[in-house]
């Protein structure tokens, strides 16, 4: 019996606590060769259509093409004789990259990757699994689970990772709000710092809330502590960042920030960026620039698809076509030519809609730090091109209305996703904020109107995809998931602010916004999410936040105007909208180029002068 065998326990009750093998990507897990191959189903109605008809149980296995241990197990365990005999006679197995299926991805990705979904031949939920599996404990599985079927007696095992849903009955957002702020900061590790302490992931949403909640209670020692500790976990987190090829790799095991996991994933590297940008705005010191260039150069330079977007992913391992492999730790050791030398670790090529809002929002925000002009030209680049290959008006005619697909083939998959919508939304609206073009504006509002549209449900809140009427089992019911309802909920206060303005033009947004939050607050699924209520924290603090309305006064081309332009850009005050508006249009000519900054109770004064502005604008809004 090999190492991971005596670790793990044969007895079920022992692979419900997982035996998961460590995340290093140095660990080398035993097993036989590759003498066996699983043969994949695709997924789709036909496959299980064919469960039910020759009742077979189905596995199915979620991976990630950067994935070592999903590599690792494809080769060692679905290699395994034994293993892909039991598969192919007992189930039906079904393979889902889980960056091309957000609704997959959101079900599953409390297991992690691989995670293993074991189900009834009418896809009810039996057993989940996280991460690698040695072959001899997962054959015993495999066994006991075909025992119990033939028995007749094949049953759910509970599972704490599972999200719970509870029915919210807490119409008291504060207290919500309250609940899941003491349950993020409990995560935080003081002495290494971020949130979490075995391992070390650059989580970007607490460090934006971090920002967020110092900003808004910053009378409160208790909210203000949280900026200092946010810079530090982004001082921490930098070292991350690979140090030939820029790019923030995923994350650190053993509780520090130095043991990199070498994975460079499109979210990780947004997330980033978007928190360097803040902590430049933020603090005024440029240093914080640094990092996000080296994070850009990775991503402009090796990410960026040449007609506009960016790619998914690059692998953890140099991974040869002969399944020969150099291991990340040795691999990124090397230098430039080194690297070069052995080839190239492979990117994932596919343009998701998602990760491309998530990168543009990022870029625009940068660029505001920076004003660096080729961060823009990529972000607009990557906006267009998915409003060309992955936008289209949904069925029906309705001209209002504009859906984006995951990929750039719209007919491939059927269904639309809220990840989608709401990444996309939320990018455009960035556009527009560091443009003032109307076009992404009004892109932006066709997505919204989309939202409400299709994937609103009744009682309050956004399912996970539109309705899918082939799915089955336990996928034939429509989630709403917390994380991807809170970027909702952000995206559409946005919108709203931009709509409404000065509060003379209602919208339907902020009802949804607010009817969304409500809907994912119960305290079981506040309590199953972790630290992924760091964002739906964002999007409660900035419903209850006084709005905050910047226009720049001054006629197109005015020079003086397109400087004020830029010095308003350069403050960090996520309550507000920014708008240009000719003279005499919403405030009078004066006969010189102003910033006007407006709440719900006062204005400003007319600021006239570029190089002013940030310090009367903070004297104003700390009024407020």
């Amino acid at each position: 019996m090999n190492r991971t065998s005596k670790l793990c326990s044969l007895t079920l009750a022992a692979l419900l606590l997982g035996c998961a093998t460590p995340g290093r990507s140095s660990d080398r897990a035993d097993g036989p060769t590759q003498t066996a191959q699983t043969q994949w189903a695709a997924w789709s109605p036909a496959s299980f259509e064919r469960a039910a008809q020759q009742d077979k149980l189905i596995l199915i296995n979620v991976v990630a093409t950067w994935c070592h241990w999903c590599h690792v197990m494809d080769e060692v365990t679905y290699g395994d004789p034994e293993v892909a005999a039991l598969l192919a006679e007992h189930f039906v197995v079904i393979r889902v990259d889980s960056d091309a299926r957000p609704d997959i991805s959101e079900r599953y990705r409390a297991w992690g990757w691989p995670a293993t979904a074991l189900l009834s031949p009418r896809a009810e939920p039996v057993l989940n699994l996280r991460g690698y599996r040695d072959p001899q404990v997962f054959a015993a599985l495999l066994r006991e689970l075909i025992a119990e079927h033939e028995r007749g007696e094949l049953h759910r095992r509970d599972d704490p990772r599972e999200t719970r849903v509870s029915t919210p009955v807490d119409q008291d957002l504060d207290r919500i709000r309250a609940k899941a702020t003491a349950q993020l900061d409990r995560y935080f590790d003081v002495n290494g710092l971020g949130w979490g302490d075995k391992q070390k992931y650059p989580w970007s949403e607490p460090i934006e809330y971090a920002f967020l909640r110092a900003r808004l209670h910053r009378g409160d020692p208790e909210h203000a502590q949280w900026r200092d500790r946010a810079l530090a976990t982004l001082d921490a987190e930098a070292a991350l960042i690979d140090p030939v090829w820029g790019g923030m790799y995923q994350y650190s095991l053993r509780g520090v920030w130095d043991r990199p996991h070498y994975e460079k994933i499109a979210m990780i590297q947004a997330g980033a960026l978007e928190n360097y940008a803040h902590a430049t705005m933020i603090t005024g010191d440029a240093r914080w620039l640094d990092p996000a260039r080296a994070i850009t150069s990775y991503l402009l330079g090796t990410m960026q698809d040449p007609r506009g977007g960016f790619y998914t992913s690059q692998d953890a391992d140099l991974r040869r076509d002969d399944h020969s492999s150099v291991e990340g730790e040795v691999y990124f050791a090397l230098d430039d030519a080194g690297r070069r030398a052995l080839g190239i670790p492979r990117v994932d090529q596919a343009v998701y809609a998602d990760l491309n809002g998530l990168t543009i929002h990022a870029l625009a925000e940068l660029y505001r730090a920076s004003g660096d002009r080729a961060l823009l030209d990529a972000a607009l680049l990557a906006g267009a091109r998915i409003l060309e290959t992955h936008a289209r008006q949904p069925g029906g005619g309705d001209t209002l209305a504009l859906a984006v697909s995951h990929g750039p083939d719209r007919d491939a998959d059927p269904l639309r996703y809220l990840a989608d919508q709401a990444a996309m939304g939320w990018a455009l609206l960035s556009l527009h904020r560091v443009t003032a073009d109307p076009r992404w504006l009004n892109a932006a509002t066709q997505l919204a109107n989309f939202m409400l549209a299709s994937l609103a449900a009744e009682d309050g809140g956004f399912y996970a995809h539109t309705e899918d009427p082939h799915a089955v089992g336990v996928f034939a019911e429509r989630r709403k998931p917390l994380p991807e309802n809170a970027l909702a909920a952000q995206f559409l206060l946005e919108l709203h602010a931009v709509e409404d303005g000065d509060g003379s033009t209602p919208t339907p947004y902020l009802e949804h916004a607010r009817a969304a939050l409500l809907a994912v607050g119960g305290d079981a699924q506040i309590e199953s999410r972790g630290k992924r209520v760091a964002g739906y924290l964002s999007a409660i603090e900035l419903l209850g936040a006084s709005k905050i309305d910047i226009t720049v006064v001054a006629k197109p081309g005015d020079p003086v105007g397109d400087a004020l332009w830029q010095a308003a850009l350069r403050v960090w005050e996520p309550r507000a909208s920014f708008e240009r508006s000719e003279p005499g249009q919403r405030y009078p000519d004066t006969g010189a180029a102003a910033i006007y900054l407006c709440s719900e109770r006062s204005c400003s004064r007319p600021i006239t002068e570029p190089a002013k502005f940030a310090a009367e604008a903070e004297a104003f809004l700390l009024r407020e």
